[in-house]
């Protein structure tokens, strides 16, 4: 059997936010919902990520500090 290469969708990469939370906890979380976590450092956030992102320029953004993130909204 020969199998053609499946393109890649661009649509399925993850693409996060990353900001603080109203108790001052970061968070990173996909646009869509589907991942995401809570952090005690910028750092590890954007780590986070990174990492579930695959690392693609662009993927990351962040919220402006006005702006309070939840994991559920």
């Amino acid at each position: 059997m020969q199998g053609s290469p499946i393109p890649p969708d661009g649509n399925a990469v993850h693409r996060f936010v990353v900001g603080r939370d109203g108790e001052g906890h970061w968070i990173a979380r996909d646009e869509k919902g589907l991942t995401g976590g809570v952090f005690t450092d910028r750092i590890s956030a954007v780590r986070f990520a990174a990492m579930e992102s695959g690392h693609r320029a662009g993927a990351i953004r962040f919220a402006p500090a006005s702006v309070r993130l939840s994991l559920f909204n």
